[in-house]
């Protein structure tokens, strides 16, 4: 009888260590990415005030098809602007391809960004970007 005990006592043991094994394997990322929060973080696509990465950042973790009324929230030169054409350079922090366009609803000119780009805005670009996908919009 006691070997009974000890046996049941040990299989739920051994059931709630592959329990607990199985919660934590399935656990989501404490690190995870949240967009527009004024820090680029891996998984996320960075618009950027100034020229060269510099100033406040607004980052996207997920499409945004219009950029009007949001505003860089900083840290850095630039915080509290307007986003929506105004925008100089960018960092592709993601591993998708990211689509840039100069007007919302991704409308006007179109540019593809690759994962690891990090530069300034074209002429054709810079100051005049309003929407912008992880993924081709049109």
């Amino acid at each position: 009888m006691q070997r009974t005990a000890l046996r049941r006592v040990a299989a739920t043991a051994i059931a709630l260590a592959a329990l607990g094994a199985g919660a934590l394997a399935t656990a989501g990322s404490a690190s995870a990415a949240t967009g527009k929060n004024g820090y680029l973080e891996s998984g996320e696509f960075g618009l950027y005030y100034n020229s060269n990465t510099s100033g406040a950042v607004w980052d996207l973790y997920v499409a945004d098809p219009n950029f009007w009324g949001e505003t860089f929230p900083g840290p850095g030169n630039g915080t509290g602007q307007w986003v929506n054409d105004n925008t100089a350079s960018y960092y592709n922090h993601d591993s998708l391809t990211w689509w840039v366009y100069t007007d919302a609803d991704a409308g006007g000119d179109e540019g593809d960004l690759p994962p690891g780009y990090v530069g300034n805005a074209s002429a054709r670009f810079k100051n005049l970007i309003s929407s912008a996908y992880h993924y081709k919009a049109r």
